[in-house]
């Protein structure tokens, strides 16, 4: 994999202010082929900052959420010829030099498909992450062994991850909002990718930058959770998740 290609997606919502610091950063980190930003259906100037930019970018007439910015940049993806697709977060709480760490996790794990950001255990986690937040991503996390067969994601709430692009080819997902990113990692491990981990740090010095809803999509991603565990039923079908995964190796 020493010729790994990658693409960053941002998607981005009312993040004037904030996008063009992290956009300039991507623009330096060695290995991103192209930086390709879904700003959707911004009201302020974020258009207009990450077009003064060398990034290609589409966008929603109207806010969709998330999850459909996540869609239509992995529709982008598809039609390039990329292997692994990195989504950041536009708002500068992720680190755009940690996609280095992405990258080298890829090379040296190649069985490995999804790789998922922890800020587990991290300074930030411990001292700057806001309670509430913490405890839903503690939740989170195990709501999805408990539902999944043990399925171990540190970070479940990270928007900062990527996807091989054979993942992204085959996995779908109904969702728009935040709960799409949930519903994106169980249809994935339900589909035998394999799924890694690398921590990083992260930046909170204003949590309110943050368009995460804790009233409103803290409800959401369990949600998700509980509707794919009775739609698949994983705890009948361990022995075609094994066969899944072998083939997918």
């Amino acid at each position: 994999m020493d010729a790994l290609t990658l693409m960053a997606i941002v998607p981005a919502y009312n993040e004037a202010g904030r996008i063009g610091s992290t956009l300039d950063k991507l623009l330096t980190v060695k290995g991103v082929n192209e930086i390709c930003v879904i700003d959707d259906g911004s009201t302020d100037g974020t258009y207009e900052e990450a077009k003064s930019r060398d990034v290609t970018l589409l966008r929603h007439r109207v806010n969709h959420g998330k999850g459909q910015a996540i869609k239509t940049g992995i529709q982008y993806f598809m039609k390039q010829d990329y292997q692994i697709a990195v989504f950041i977060d536009a708002d500068g709480q992720h680190d755009p030099y940690d996609i280095i760490t992405f990258r080298n996790y890829f090379k040296s794990h190649p069985e490995v498909d999804v790789v998922v950001a922890s800020r587990f255990g991290t300074d930030q986690w411990i001292y700057t992450m806001p309670f509430f937040r913490k405890i839903s991503n503690l939740l989170s996390r195990f709501g999805l062994w408990i539902l999944y067969n043990g399925l171990d994601i540190q970070d479940p709430q990270n928007g900062y991850r990527a996807y091989s692009r054979k993942v992204l080819g085959s996995v779908t997902f109904d969702t728009t909002r935040y709960e799409a990113e949930t519903e994106m990692l169980i249809n994935a491990h339900l589909s035998g990718f394999k799924i890694g981990r690398i921590h990083i740090e992260s930046v909170y010095e204003d949590e309110n930058t943050s368009k995460f809803s804790l009233l409103m999509d803290t409800w959401t991603i369990p949600g998700v959770m509980l509707r794919q565990f009775f739609r698949f039923k994983p705890f009948l079908n361990r022995k075609q998740l094994r066969q899944r995964r072998v083939e997918n190796h």
